[in-house]
């Protein structure tokens, strides 16, 4: 074999490790299927040079372009989770996937249609794949380099300046084998700049926790035993059926394949064990956090009750004894407002009143005074007017409470919380902002996802429960927040009324 098929065979391998490390974290990082996916297609792609390394192996052609058109949208799949982007572009990126996609399959009926062949070893068909993916890549090279821009944080940078780094090798270099293609005269480099790449983003995802945590040994013992099973196999069919084009092209998918099959069925089953012991964790916070709000009343229900039965044990009247009878009923009271509380909370179904936010506010940080939190600053600015409201005012305060919660773990060292209210067009506003460690792109995306959570003791459900929460009063919740610079979470509720003197101020404030 010559060293440009050592060098793709070697490259076929790090890329399968690698691509075994992001699979095992599917279902516990956003970054995990955009990156397997790019592995594996630039695995084949590698497999595929390897071959037409060989003589009489011109169909492996089509097999390496499918592979490098689907590079592209897995490269952007990858960029845009990475930046926290996926959402709001995610019709970029299934059109892509579509777009690509359909070229790709072209590209693999190339193999037993003459006339598809022609027409994916085309010119035309070349500026076609070019036209489409260079906007598409340099798009996904401008959020990188605008996020490693904008951070402050220091591990955060180093990321996004690596993974610049690696999927420009990774993935721009392939672009000197669509040259040869045209027909320019350049060095392919395409098999090379995977094996450069390699390095770079396995750093970023052993070192730098590129998942949310480091990998175990026994992940990365995994990984490289795919590697080394898949490059083994591939070999063998390789050897097994030279002279038999047709066997050697289905025994390669069908490894791939199994070699999927097999690793998905144990990442599955990994993270469904791993999310029903979180779910369980969540179920035992939520009924400890019942059975406190539950003891309280029982107890005073069960002392009551049984002074009453010595009292008619011992033949004692009853007739002065309607403190207790009041306080056995009021206890009742009690209970029924905390299950009606916690059904409220299950199906967020408001109960609408006339609502002062203002006193809302106050009534929650009044509480807060006794967190035993000295190191934090706890500032509130409240509008002198505020339009009035319809709310339901346990429902919010339990939102506002999980708001100010977070807001104090998130400065463990200590900062400034702020709570603010203000009229803002037809809505009343309150914002909480901390002075604490923030999110990252990638956290801030999923903040209000059910069940997601960045704290070891965390449920998952309290920014969810916000979202929830304000929806369900016609509201919107915001988020903006950054590494090293703190986290501002916004409500917005509709008013039923705006006071004059409100609107006169904000037209003053518009126009200075």
């Amino acid at each position: 074999m010559t060293s440009q098929a050592w060098i793709s065979l070697g490259a076929c391998a790090g890329l399968l490790a690698l691509a075994g490390l992001a699979l095992v974290r599917i279902g516990r990082s956003p970054l995990a299927l955009p990156l397997s996916l790019l592995c594996i297609a630039l695995s084949t792609w590698n497999f595929a040079d390897f071959a037409l390394a060989h003589p009489g192996r011109p169909g492996w052609r089509f097999i390496a372009t499918m592979a490098a058109l689907m590079s592209v949208p897995s490269a952007l799949h990858f960029i845009l989770s990475f930046v926290g982007e996926r959402r709001r572009l995610a019709g970029v990126m299934f059109s892509s996937y579509g777009v690509f996609g359909a070229l790709a399959a072209t590209s693999l009926a190339g193999l037993g249609s003459e006339r598809l062949a022609a027409v994916v070893g085309s010119r035309g068909f070349a500026l076609t794949v070019l036209a489409l993916s260079t906007p598409l890549l340099l798009t996904g090279f401008g959020l990188l380099a605008v996020h490693l821009r904008r951070e402050v944080r220091t591990t955060e940078r180093v990321r996004a300046g690596l993974l610049l780094t690696g999927l420009v090798l990774l993935v721009a270099l392939l672009g000197t084998d669509l040259m040869v293609v045209l027909g320019q005269d350049v060095p392919r480099l395409g098999n090379l700049g995977t094996l450069l790449g390699l390095p770079v983003m396995a750093v970023v995802a052993l070192r730098l926790r590129l998942f949310g945590k480091e990998l175990s040994s026994v992940n990365t013992l995994s990984a490289l035993l795919l590697a080394l099973v898949g490059v083994l196999s591939y070999l063998a069919v390789f050897q097994l059926f030279a002279s038999r084009y047709g066997a050697l092209v289905v025994g390669t998918v069908a490894i791939t394949l199994a070699l999927l099959a097999a690793t998905r069925r144990g990442v599955i089953a990994y993270v469904a064990q791993r999310e029903r012991l979180e779910h369980l964790a969540t179920l035992g916070r939520f009924s400890a956090q019942m059975a406190h709000d539950l003891k309280n009343p029982i107890a005073a229900l069960k002392g009551a009750a049984q002074y009453l039965k010595e009292e008619h044990a011992r033949g004692q009247s009853w007739n002065d004894k309607g403190d207790f009878l009041d306080l056995l009923l009021e206890q009742v009271e009690r209970l029924d407002r905390v299950v009606g509380t916690y059904q409220r909370l299950g199906r967020v179904e408001p109960l609408m009143q006339p609502l002062d936010l203002n006193q809302l506010v106050a009534s929650v940080l009044s509480l807060q005074a006794f967190t035993g939190r000295p190191e934090v600053e706890l500032r509130r600015e409240l509008a002198t007017e505020l339009p009035g409201g319809q709310g339901d005012w346990d429902l919010l305060a339990n939102a506002l409470e999980n708001l100010v919660r977070n807001a104090f773990e998130a400065m463990p060292r200590g900062g400034t919380l702020t709570v603010r209210t203000r009229v803002e067009a037809k809505s009343v506003v309150v914002s909480v902002e901390d002075t604490g460690e923030g999110m990252n792109a990638r956290t801030r995306e999923r903040a209000f996802d059910d069940f997601y959570t960045t704290k070891a003791t965390g449920s998952g459900l309290g920014l969810a429960f916000v979202r929830r929460v304000v929806e369900a009063h016609g509201g919107q919740v915001t988020l903006t927040s950054h590494e090293g610079r703190g986290t501002t979470v916004t409500l917005r509720l509709p008013a039923s009324e705006v006071p004059e003197r409100a609107l006169h101020e904000r037209c003053r404030s518009a126009t200075r």
